[in-house]
């Protein structure tokens, strides 16, 4: 009987060290999230905001003060080079010009009773010359004579003079009538008319705007890109931009050129570049890209914000992994772990792009190796990275 509960005990003891040895060593074994090598397309993009702005947008101005007799033209119309858009009031200067046209005729029936003088002065000064030569006039009315020549000469070359000027007036007067019939300079489409027909504009100080006209089948978007991502930004990049009204269409450009200063971007103008340092080092500091393009079909508006994606760098069917599993050394090499054996495993890589989530692979990883993506060493000799710091994405 003792036998036997002895036996029974050293069975039991058994089971309890097998129990041990196995169940226990499987429940203290750490459990990996791992993943394996994959394959396809990756990109490294810049994200920026941009807004829409009309490649030609010009101010027409009144360039002759007077009152605002006729508008011919309302927001939305449009017009064709040459097309009138407003009339001034004329009144003015027809008066000018029929002014100088009255003293130009004066003038004209002034030089001829001049000129008729003139030459009489002459013929009496050399028929003086000769009668001196014999003796038979006095050296008084020669030097009278002489002097009157002159005199007349000189009064035809001041009223030439004035006939001049008054020609120049004239043209002068007739260039201001035309300035008060405003026309289109440009074909476009009016998108704004700031003025009223009865309004007095006043030219003498500042050009008053008529109406702003713009063609709106050529729009050009500015890109605004963070101090930290302009130098991965160059001209002839691809652009994919979308609208907020239609975030689903997805249309395609490229950077035509890239602002070498920095600027702000403020209802629909430039600020005044600051070169002097004068903003604050709290300040983000933006630059701007610009974006050409063709929008014959008018889905781009004056104003609207758009969503832009830059594509910095691209790399079609190649290997990736998710860039969180990828760390990197006190010696700034990149390492991953794989699961061998149930044992974790250092192994180096050489990386190539990244877009943020996933890194591409040039070497060090096989398609089949269980790559760890939790951090099974977390020590202070490596950190985990989420991307390559050359490779800086917004």
């Amino acid at each position: 009987m003792k036998k036997f509960i002895k036996f029974g005990i050293f069975c039991a003891l058994a089971l309890i060290l097998i129990w041990f040895f196995l169940f226990k060593k499987d429940e203290e074994a750490p459990n990996f999230i791992t993943t394996k090598l994959q394959s396809g397309d990756i990109k490294s993009v810049v994200i920026a905001n941009g807004e829409v702005y009309a490649q030609d947008l010009v101010d027409v101005g009144a360039q002759v003060s007077g009152q605002i007799k006729k508008l011919y033209v309302k927001v939305g119309d449009n017009v064709k080079k040459g097309d009138m858009i407003a009339q001034i009031d004329s009144e003015k200067q027809e008066n000018e010009i029929s002014k100088e046209k009255a003293q130009l005729v004066i003038y004209e029936a002034n030089l001829k009773a001049a000129e008729i003088k003139a030459q009489n002065a002459k013929i009496q000064f050399l028929r003086e010359q000769k009668l001196y030569k014999k003796d038979a006039t006095s050296k008084e009315k020669l030097e009278n004579a002489k002097n009157e020549a002159a005199l007349s000469a000189a009064n035809v070359k001041q009223i030439q003079a004035q006939i001049e000027q008054t020609k120049l007036a004239l043209d002068t007067a007739e260039t201001n009538l035309g300035y008060t019939k405003i026309s289109a300079p440009l074909d476009g489409t009016i998108v704004s008319v700031p003025v009223e027909e009865g309004r007095t504009v006043n030219a003498n100080q500042t050009t008053p705007t008529i109406v702003k006209i713009a063609d709106l089948s050529k729009m050009e978007i500015r890109l605004q890109i963070s101090e930290g991502d302009i130098s991965l930004v160059k001209v002839g990049q691809n652009v994919e931009y979308t609208i907020l009204s239609a975030l689903d269409d997805i249309k395609k450009a490229e950077i035509s050129s890239i602002d070498p200063a920095l600027t702000t971007l403020s209802d629909g103008s430039y600020d005044k570049t600051n070169l002097n340092g004068s903003s604050s080092s709290n300040e983000a500091v933006y630059f701007y890209a610009k974006v050409l393009v063709d929008d014959n079909d008018g889905f781009l508006k004056i104003g609207m914000t758009t969503q832009n994606t830059i594509i910095v760098n691209e790399a079609k069917n190649v290997n990736f992994i998710t860039s969180s599993a990828i760390q990197k050394d006190t010696n700034n090499e990149r390492f991953v772990w794989i699961l061998k054996d149930k044992t974790p495993t250092k192994a180096k890589i050489k990386i190539g792009i990244s877009d943020n989530l996933n890194t591409q692979i040039l070497s060090g990883i096989n398609k089949n190796d269980e790559i760890i993506i939790s951090n099974p060493n977390k020590s202070e000799n490596s950190k985990s990275i989420a991307r390559p710091p050359f490779e800086r994405v917004r």
